[in-house]
């Protein structure tokens, strides 16, 4: 059993003052003749964390694509921050700026050192000086307990590392809420389990024949 996980985080520049920070009504999507989501619904309140779960294959991915604008869908409709993702109006690109989202396979830049994976979209989209993108990556990057790994590039490090490196990277945005594809795919097993039982302990969750 595989499963992504949402936090509807409030500490975010930009987030409203919201009861929920992510809603999916119905939603709906084919990729031509075949259903890959079917009249999916649940909602992430404010400081809430939701697991998703289900088999490989199963659709999630596709979901939490859907919930950032990089899937469209064809039924339902989907509200971020109180904003209609699927409002042909709705900026898309401002709005990605402050939804993290940490991929399934990390999409680490790999010619780029972990520093500047850190401090790249803080310079180009939140206009930040380097003194100051540096400063938040660094924080973040010691947070996650790889601040020696500053001056390597992502093949130098294991696959947990690099996740970890992706996740600091969504934190530097200051988002309003994240997105993790399979949140323990580049763990151990015991670092496994012990996220597991932490995720259940603290977060909600939906199984996959409710959601795909």
């Amino acid at each position: 059993m595989q499963n992504i996980l949402l936090l509807g985080s409030c500490e975010g520049a930009g987030a409203e003052d919201i009861e929920q920070m992510i809603r999916i009504e119905n939603v709906s999507k084919w990729y031509g003749d075949f259903q890959v989501l079917k009249n999916c619904s649940t909602s992430v309140k404010k400081g809430e964390v939701v697991v998703i779960c289900g088999p490989s294959g199963s659709g999630k991915s596709t979901l939490i694509k859907t919930v950032n604008g990089l899937e469209d869908y064809q039924e339902g409709t989907i509200y971020v921050n109180n904003i209609n993702i699927g409002d042909p109006h709705t900026n898309l690109p401002k709005l990605r700026a402050h939804v993290g989202m940490v991929f399934q396979h990390f999409e680490l830049f790999p010619h780029l050192t972990i520093r500047d994976n850190l401090t790249l979209a803080q310079m180009k989209v939140l206009k930040r000086s380097r003194d100051q993108a540096n400063k938040r990556g660094m924080e973040l990057l010691d947070r996650v307990g790889l601040i020696k790994q500053a001056d390597k590039f992502p093949p130098q490090l294991s696959g947990g590392q690099q996740q970890r490196v992706a996740i600091a990277r969504a934190l530097a945005m200051d988002p309003i809420c994240m997105l993790f594809d399979e949140p323990t795919s580049a763990l151990g097993d015991d670092q496994r389990s012990a996220r597991c039982h932490d995720q259940s302990g603290q977060g909600r969750h939906d199984h996959d024949g409710r959601h795909s």
